[in-house]
C-alpha cells in the first residue's frame, strides 16, 4: 500500500516512481519470460530494430509475468490509487524504437481514474530514453494550456518554438526493479533511447459507479481490440484477485480474450 503522501503526490504531478521494488532475480525472470514472449510473437525473427513492437495482452503468456498484477506490491499499488474497487483494462509488453512524441490528453470530467504500472529492464537516463513527464499535466486547469502537445505525433515537431526535447519536464530515470507509475492523461515522452529497449506494463481503471462512467467504459471497449476484454486465463483463475479484476467486465458482458 502506498503512503498518503505518496498518493498525494500522485493526485498533484501524475505519476510516482518506487524504487527497486522487484528483486534482481525477479528482473532476470522478467526479462526471460518477456524475451521470449516477443520473440514468439516474430516467429522467432531477429528484431529488426526499425519499428516498436508491442503486443496486448502480454503478461497472461507466461506464468510469473501472469501473476504480477494480483502481486501485494502491484495490487497495492491499484488499490491505494483507484479504492477497492477497479479492473483490469489490459497488460502490455515493448520494444520500443526511437524518440516517443509528447502524448497525453489531459483529465476528462467523464474518464474514469486509471493508472499505469511500468517497468523497464534496462538503467535509462534522460538521454538513452527515460520516460518524461510533465508534471500536474492531467490536471484541467494545466492541461488545457498544453493544446499544441496533444496535437503532435512527431517528434521532430517543434512545439513552442523549441524542440520537444527541449520542453519543460522530469526525466523519470529508472533502474531495473523500480516501478514508475503514471497516469496516461500526463503527458508524457521518451527521446534518446536505443531500439529494443524493453517496457512493460500493466494498466487499472475505477469501476464505473454512474450510468455516465459506464457508457464512457462501453465506448471505450467498442474501440479498443483488446484492452477491457478480460483474458480466460484471470476469468477461470484460482487466483480470487485475478478473478476479482475481470470480474466487472465480464458482468458488462464484455468478450473474454483467448489468453
Amino acid at each position: 500500500m502506498l503512503t498518503t503522501g505518496q498518493v498525494a503526490y500522485f493526485e498533484a504531478f501524475g505519476f510516482l516512481v518506487l524504487r527497486q521494488v522487484l528483486r534482481r532475480d525477479e528482473i532476470a525472470t522478467i526479462l526471460r519470460e518477456a524475451t521470449e514472449i516477443l520473440d514468439e510473437d516474430r516467429d522467432g525473427s531477429p528484431f529488426a530494430g526499425e519499428k516498436r513492437q508491442s503486443m496486448v495482452p502480454f503478461f497472461e503468456h507466461r506464468p510469473f509475468l501472469a501473476k504480477l498484477p494480483a502481486d501485494d506490491r502491484i495490487y497495492g499499488i491499484a488499490e491505494s490509487l483507484l479504492g477497492p474497487n477497479f479492473f483490469l483494462v489490459s497488460t502490455e509488453g515493448n520494444l520500443h524504437v526511437g524518440d516517443t512524441a509528447w502524448h497525453g490528453v489531459g483529465k476528462s470530467p467523464e474518464m474514469l481514474p486509471h493508472v499505469k504500472i511500468a517497468l523497464y529492464l534496462e538503467r535509462l537516463t534522460a538521454a538513452t530514453g527515460s520516460l518524461r513527464i510533465m508534471p500536474g499535466s492531467h490536471r484541467p486547469e494545466f492541461g488545457g494550456l498544453l493544446n499544441e502537445v496533444q496535437k503532435t505525433g512527431d517528434p521532430d515537431r517543434l512545439l513552442f518554438g523549441v524542440p520537444q526535447s527541449a520542453l519543460p519536464c522530469v526525466a523519470v530515470e529508472s533502474e531495473p526493479g523500480d516501478l514508475v507509475v503514471f497516469t496516461e492523461d500526463v503527458h508524457h515522452a521518451s527521446f534518446g533511447g536505443r531500439p529494443g529497449r524493453q517496457q512493460h506494463g500493466v494498466s487499472f481503471m475505477a469501476n464505473p459507479r454512474t450510468e455516465d462512467e459506464e457508457a464512457f467504459l462501453r465506448d471505450l471497449y467498442s474501440r479498443m481490440k483488446y484492452a477491457c476484454h478480460p483474458p480466460e486465463s484471470y476469468v477461470n483463475s484460482d487466483s480470487p484477485r485475478l478473478r476479482r479484476m475481470v470480474e466487472p467486465l465480464v458482468e458488462l458482458g464484455f468478450e473474454p480474450l483467448p489468453v
